[in-house]
């Protein structure tokens, strides 16, 4: 009889394809206990599918016709893992150190979810354990002095100072979906990841879940991973970040209140506004293009702020 996995890695691909091998790769090399390996391709138009299934035989495949979002992919692919143990595993990383010790972890019964040290592609500390995303927190952190050390840390969302990372941390807010394990068991409880974010605050809400479950959160410095963060863009770009505007309000309503979102809304739309002409002049005296991208980027992000909540 043959015996279930101990892990299962799920990886939700859209048009991804540039960052299979190096990040199956990276798995063949660093995961050592029994595991398997889904992918749910997210309607990809650029021959992820067909590239899977000629090249690695080993990984489940499951191909959706239309795309469902961070969100929906890990669902999917949750609904279908054997593992006692869940990793969540962007498709746009690669494994730089074996992940024994994060496995290892969860002999605590306590422990809810776990994230580990990220880097970016060019070897720089990636920040990846946040704050808890309070209505002061979203909108003071916006006003783009995360980096004054003497600030108090309401002026950021993720913990950016590089010591951090060095040490482990047994209960923190959040952890990156980017590499971020938990218990099937866990999982299914809380329902998965909510399909109504689509992407971006996903896992903020899902590690407050795993505390309200009566679990805890954790970060391991050991165990490295290289994130190329946004699919290795220089800049998100207006879709992510109006979706993670969104994202806000709705993280807000369910855990502070349909008022609450709709005043920390206001407040931010006026934050972002701020930064539009700022945008704009660069745009026109320096002729930087991605100036003018991020100019009307605040500017939609700045409208879908003052939007309804989301429902």
């Amino acid at each position: 009889m043959q015996l279930e996995p101990l892990l299962s890695i799920v990886i939700v691909n859209y048009n991804g394809l540039r960052f299979l091998d190096e990040c199956i790769a990276s798995i063949t090399a660093h995961v050592h206990c029994s595991h398997e390996v889904i992918i749910v391709d997210n309607a990809s138009a650029d021959d992820s599918v067909a590239y899977i299934e000629r090249n690695f035989p080993q990984v489940r495949l499951i191909a959706s016709a239309v795309n469902t979002g961070f969100t929906g992919g890990n669902n999917i692919g949750v609904r279908a893992v054997k593992g006692e143990l869940v990793l969540l595993l962007n498709n746009d990383t690669k494994l730089l150190t074996p992940i024994d010790a994060a496995v290892a972890a969860f002999e605590d019964a306590s422990l809810g979810a776990l994230g580990v040290h990220l880097f970016y592609g060019d070897g720089r500390n990636q920040p990846s354990v946040g704050y808890e995303h309070t209505p002061a927190r979203i909108v003071l952190s916006w006003l783009g002095l995360a980096s004054v050390a003497a600030l108090p840390n309401v002026f950021r969302r993720t913990e950016t100072d590089s010591a951090f990372y060095d040490r482990a941390h047994a209960d923190v807010a959040w952890v990156s979906g980017a590499f971020l394990l938990t218990r099937r068991t866990l999982w299914n409880a809380i329902g998965g990841l909510d399909e109504r974010y689509f992407m971006y605050v996903e896992d903020v809400d899902y590690c407050k879940h795993v505390q309200l479950h009566g679990f805890k959160v954790a970060y391991l410095p050991e165990v490295c991973v290289c994130h190329y963060e946004g699919a290795g863009k220089a800049w998100i770009g207006q879709a992510a970040l109006t979706r993670t505007v969104r994202s806000y309000k709705l993280y807000l309503a369910k855990h502070y209140g349909a008022l609450v979102a709709r005043l920390t809304g206001a407040l931010l739309a006026a934050v972002l506004w701020l930064r539009v002409p700022v945008y704009f002049a660069l745009n026109k005296l320096r002729g930087n293009a991605i100036a003018g991208d991020k100019a009307k980027a605040y500017a939609a992000a700045a409208r879908q702020a003052l939007t309804k909540v989301p429902g």
